[in-house]
Order: C-alpha cells, then sequence, then structure tokens
C-alpha cells in the first residue's frame, strides 16, 4: 500500500446560510508541523468572491521556548497574492491562541486559501511548513457571477 507523505485533515460540508443568501460551503483543515506544533482553520465560503466567519487556532504544544503563528494568504481572481496576516501565539507551552471573524473579499474572485504554520527562530528565518490549501468551491462554479 502507498501512502503520501503527508496528510492534510480536511472537510467539506454544504451548510444553509443566513435567509436570502442560499447556501454555503464550509471547509476545515489541520496542520501539525513535523515539529509538532498545531494549528486549525475553518472558514464559510460565500460565493465566487468571498469566505467569512473563519476561526482559526494557533497550538503551542512543543515547549521549545519558540512562539508559533499562522500565516494566511488569499490568492485572487487575477492571480495576486494577499496576506491576510500573521495570527501569533506567544503564549508558550501547552497554549492556545484563538481567532474569529476571519474574512476576505476580492472583486475578481477569491481562486483559494493558504495556511503556513511557522515558529520563530532567534537570529535566523522562522521555519514554517505550508500544508493547507483550501480552493473556492464557487469560483469558475459554471452560473457564477464574475
Amino acid at each position: 500500500m502507498r501512502r503520501a507523505s503527508f496528510v492534510v485533515a480536511a472537510t467539506t460540508a454544504l451548510t444553509l446560510g443566513s435567509a436570502g443568501q442560499g447556501w454555503a460551503t464550509t471547509s476545515s483543515g489541520d496542520i501539525t508541523a513535523s515539529w509538532g506544533d498545531r494549528t486549525r482553520i475553518e472558514v464559510t465560503w460565500v460565493d465566487r468572491n468571498s469566505f467569512h466567519k473563519g476561526t482559526l487556532t494557533v497550538a503551542d504544544q512543543t515547549c521549545d521556548d519558540k512562539s508559533v503563528y499562522a500565516t494566511l494568504t488569499v490568492r485572487t481572481g487575477s492571480g495576486a497574492t494577499l496576506s491576510l496576516g500573521d495570527r501569533h501565539n506567544t503564549g508558550g507551552c501547552g497554549t492556545s491562541a484563538g481567532f474569529r471573524d476571519i474574512r476576505a473579499s476580492d472583486p475578481s474572485g477569491i481562486r483559494s486559501l493558504t495556511m503556513t504554520l511557522c515558529r520563530r527562530s532567534a537570529g535566523a528565518t522562522d521555519h514554517c511548513e505550508t500544508r493547507y490549501l483550501s480552493a473556492n468551491p464557487y469560483f469558475g462554479f459554471p452560473g457564477s457571477l464574475s
């Protein structure tokens, strides 16, 4: 049996949005970095151009005196890559930091959301791993609005 080099736990479920909005799709996923820290994200894709109601948890599980953070980026319909910023957990060993109301919108559309998990390295480049990519299920969907 052949195994992939890493596995990303991701789920997608259809959920009913607020009245008048119709259907929305919720995507979620986890990263466990090679050094042991973790992060989890969940967002609700609304349409071709946006997602909202995002939640993110960044957990320091390694007790290595290095802070951990997640970086979120979106790839737009025009091909640009936009940063949604870093979300830091500086609480130390065994702590989790939660972030709510993560959202993005772009008139050219949003193709995908990427999450990268990093840890600070004193006097060196931060060590980062990108192991989560969520494609917008509405981007390029037949009949979607431009």
